[in-house]
């Protein structure tokens, strides 16, 4: 009898252990569970605060140098200038200054600016700095002098340069649809260039600034780039208007038709 008590107290202690086991297992999967959904609200928080960041720095333009980041205070987009640049070993990506200095990138030249502007604290920042830009890309050396042959010729080689660009972006204005002389067709590449170079508000004027991004890569190979646009500016107002950006590439007035809008349009589609 003793013998049969014992084997039930036995079957019944491995029962009661086989029930509090299950439900240890159940109680550690509840936790587990929690434990993921925390996690993923957390994940799912993070995520959607960095939607909320691109929704708003989507519609922030921040200036050379600085970058969109939201207000710990306020939450909403402001722009501060660039906090780190990455470094560069590539000497192709160095940037000569308007003060004729060698920098590892645009980052690093605009991200200065942006800290002296700004006050932050550095041992070399002084007002030259604050007005400092890019005069081209590279590493600053000393240029070639312009020729007197080379920029006589050079309204040539643009408006070639030109024509060649604007056949493979958009559809130029040939002896198919409008009857125009299609040895000619090079009057819309350089009135597509200058719709491209003038950007918002497209006032239809050329600022010294929107030059940029065509003086700039080519200075250190064509020792006329700079006279040449200065050229383009006779009255030296700082801005160049279409007609001017004409005669100074070889086009009549009467043949510098604004089409801006037709190539803005082609661009946004």
């Amino acid at each position: 009898m003793n013998k049969y008590l014992l084997i039930v107290v036995v079957l019944l202690a491995i029962i009661v252990a086989s029930i509090d086991a299950k439900k240890e297992r159940k109680q550690r999967k509840s936790q587990l569970n929690t434990d993921e959904i925390a996690v993923k609200s957390a994940t799912d928080t993070a995520a959607a605060n960095e939607v909320v960041k691109q929704d708003q720095c989507l519609k922030l333009k921040c200036d050379a140098g600085k970058e969109c980041v939201i207000d710990t205070e306020s939450g909403k987009a402001k722009c501060q200038c660039i906090s780190t640049c990455a470094d560069n070993t590539d000497v192709r990506r160095r940037v000569c200054s308007n003060h004729n200095t060698t920098w590892q990138s645009d980052c690093h030249l605009y991200k200065h600016r942006c800290d002296c502007i700004e006050g932050q604290k550095s041992s070399d920042c002084d007002d030259k700095h604050k007005h400092m830009h890019i005069d081209y890309y590279g590493e600053c050396q000393e240029l070639p002098e312009c020729r007197k042959e080379v920029l006589e010729d050079f309204p040539r080689r643009m408006r070639e340069w030109l024509d060649h660009i604007i056949s493979k972006k958009v559809e130029t204005s040939g002896t198919g649809d409008d009857g125009s002389d299609h040895s000619k067709k090079w009057i819309d590449a350089i009135i597509w260039k200058f719709c491209d170079l003038d950007k918002q508000p497209h006032d239809r004027q050329v600022s010294r600034h929107e030059l940029f991004p065509l003086r700039a890569p080519l200075l250190s190979m064509e020792s006329c780039i700079s006279d040449f646009l200065n050229g383009c500016d006779p009255n030296d107002d700082h801005k160049i208007t279409l007609v001017e950006w004409g005669e100074c590439l070889g086009a009549t007035d009467a043949e510098m038709v604004d089409k801006c809008n037709k190539f803005h349009s082609i661009k946004e589609n």
